[in-house]
């Protein structure tokens, strides 16, 4: 193991390699060391929020937020285990940014005028215009966003956008809080080991200049396909990011993991796996989530209706008119196709790849 001295209390400690700031346990400074000449700098602009939760919190989080989804919430206790729960604490580079856009193209006429020929200039008129936002733009401060589970996409924006990218604006992506509480970001407090409420605290190991590089790219691109949005064809976009600051948040995060076994007939159709929930800390919001029922076991419960049918037609038709034959071959035909995508479905699960690397940190 490799140890270090604080660069304010002069106390020696264990740290990680891979860190980039190092943070103190026992008076909770962080610095930087220079690789080269060994000088250590304090850093400033640290923060950290709170847990809204505890371990004896997780089930009754659990319990209501499925009690909502499921058809049967009475069997919630008896159909649905909480298998293990664990909390950390994120670092993240908060970038305060502004990103002006400027936009251009062509987008079909609403209206024709009679006599006007149908070429391109006739069918199309040409469109501007531009839209400012302001920012404080995430970036995980770790080496892999899939180190643990769900973390690797929290941007959900209000318009209808593929997003393909790690990073998120923190006043729209993690649950607004509760009546009467403050927002994430206000109740951020300088940092203290002591405010983690015992969850493990993650270190920072990515640093500022890349954040900030990624933060652009990612606004760049956001605002790009929100231009997308508002004319026919795009044929130019410009932005402009003016970031104004810049500073570390350690932002509290549950992993739920839990399994689901109904006491219905559906079990024989059910494949027993474990699934996972990610909540926010502070709070509580749910962010994301693996659902009882997977698509496999939608096919095979859709396999089976069509079945049980299919073998009713074919009765019908015998016994009754021929024209049954003809819902025989299309249930049939359902059958065939929902037993192909089960026996040529992926070899490797993509639920339990997705977390496979999703175990709980050391403290």
């Amino acid at each position: 193991m490799f140890e270090v001295s604080c660069a304010s209390c002069q106390s020696s400690f264990e740290f990680n390699p891979d860190d980039y700031i190092h943070l103190c346990p026992f008076c909770s400074s962080g610095f930087v060391i220079d690789a080269e000449e060994g000088a250590k700098d304090l850093i400033g602009d640290h923060y950290i929020v709170s847990s809204n939760i505890q371990k004896n919190n997780i089930e009754d989080i659990f319990n209501e937020w499925i009690s909502k989804r499921y058809h049967r919430p009475e069997r919630v206790k008896a159909e649905f285990s909480i298998l293990g729960s664990y909390g950390v604490m994120l670092p993240f580079w908060v970038i305060s940014a502004e990103a002006h856009t400027f936009w251009s193209g062509h987008s079909a006429k609403q209206t024709r005028y009679s006599g006007q020929t149908r070429d391109m200039a006739s069918g199309f008129m040409k469109e501007e215009g531009r839209f400012s936002r302001r920012y404080r733009w995430c970036i995980l401060a770790r080496k892999s966003p899939k180190e643990h589970w769900g973390m690797e996409r929290l941007h959900n924006p209000k318009e209808k956008l593929m997003v393909d990218w790690d990073g998120f604006p923190l006043d729209e992506s993690l649950g607004a809080p509760d009546e009467g509480m403050q927002s994430l970001y206000e109740s951020k407090q300088p940092f203290k080991y002591e405010l983690a409420n015992e969850i493990a605290i993650m270190g920072i190991q990515t640093k500022e200049l890349s954040a900030v590089t990624r933060a652009k790219d990612q606004i760049n691109e956001y605002h790009r396909r929100v231009a997308k949005t508002k004319i026919g064809t795009l044929y130019e976009h410009r932005t402009e990011i003016e970031v104004i600051g810049l500073h570390v948040v350690h932002i509290p995060f549950w992993i739920i993991r839990y399994s689901f076994t109904p006491k219905s007939v559906f079990k024989y159709f059910t494949t027993a796996r474990e699934r996972r929930l990610l909540v926010q800390g502070y709070t509580k919001a749910v962010l994301d989530a693996e659902l009882p029922l997977n698509s496999s076991d939608k096919v095979m419960t859709n396999m089976l209706v069509c079945g049980t049918l299919a073998f009713v037609s074919l009765t019908l038709s015998v016994f009754l008119h021929p024209i049954f034959y003809i819902l025989f071959i299309m249930f049939l035909l359902v059958v065939v196709l929902s037993a192909w995508k089960i026996i040529n479905r992926d070899k490797i699960d993509q639920e339990l790849v997705k977390g496979k690397e999703n175990l709980e940190p050391l403290r």
